[in-house]
């Protein structure tokens, strides 16, 4: 990566961390947990800087079934809309369920570019024939005592690597590990937009890729910009009803 980008990103992520000191608000401890007799929460309407797209996001990413997807099939969606805390003008939506917090995020960071940051220690996979790749981040804890405020920082200026070893866990202190699957849209553009999903887990306990990859496959096929492959059940599902 030539040096420019890497000081232009190093400089927007303490930019990202000058901000989060200023805000020191309490995202997540924020968010109301409904209780049995609640209904799961609706998509929140977007905000007026939000992007066109993060409706058909939060549609797609707010279903019956994601508590399922999330192994907690008895959990409701506490809380759903516009990411509080998003850097650039990529269209973010975030859904809670229970003790998950999951982000979905219609990008312009790339599959590419995420494998030219070897930081952030990329991992090469694939998603219904898609190119994808998994890597880890970290949420930002502010704050100290009985109430500390956890922040899930969206787009890699605000990002901070996982100090992780090759098991993708976090080492005490670093904030709780945010497992990232970023996919690109088209198979055959991995310089192209790509779609990603970011999962992580108030309690801290890290993320296991299978189900990254099962919210994602069940997500993704379903948003618009979406390049069907042959492998892809959304196609094979469209071609049944012809």
């Amino acid at each position: 990566m030539p040096a420019a980008r890497k000081s232009s990103r190093n400089n927007a992520a303490k930019a990202g961390a000058m901000l989060l000191a200023a805000i020191g608000i309490g995202i997540w401890a924020m968010a109301d947990r409904p209780g049995q007799d609640q209904p799961s929460a609706a998509c929140a309407a977007a905000r007026p800087a939000d992007p066109p797209s993060y409706a058909a996001l939060c549609a797609a990413l707010n279903r019956p079934d994601l508590p399922a997807l999330l192994g907690t099939p008895q959990g409701q969606v506490s809380a759903a809309g516009p990411a509080p805390l998003a850097f650039g003008p990529d269209a973010v939506a975030e859904v809670h369920v229970g003790l998950s917090v999951v982000a979905l995020t219609d990008s312009s960071v790339t599959v590419e570019d995420i494998a030219g940051m070897p930081e952030f220690h990329p991992r090469p996979t694939t998603v219904l024939g898609h190119g994808a790749l998994t890597y880890t981040t970290s949420t930002v804890t502010l704050g100290a005592g009985g109430s500390p405020q956890t922040l899930f920082v969206h787009d890699l200026p605000g990002a901070t690597p996982s100090p992780a070893s090759e098991d993708d866990k976090t080492s005490p202190g670093s904030g709780a590990p945010v497992r990232r699957l970023v996919v690109a849209q088209d198979p055959k553009g991995p310089g192209g937009r790509a779609f990603e999903i970011a999962i992580f887990r108030t309690n801290g306990e890290p993320v296991d890729d299978a189900l990254l990859h099962q919210v994602a496959e069940a997500v993704m096929p379903t948003l618009p910009g979406w390049v069907a492959t042959p492998s892809d059940p959304s196609r094979s599902a469209s071609a049944a009803s012809q």
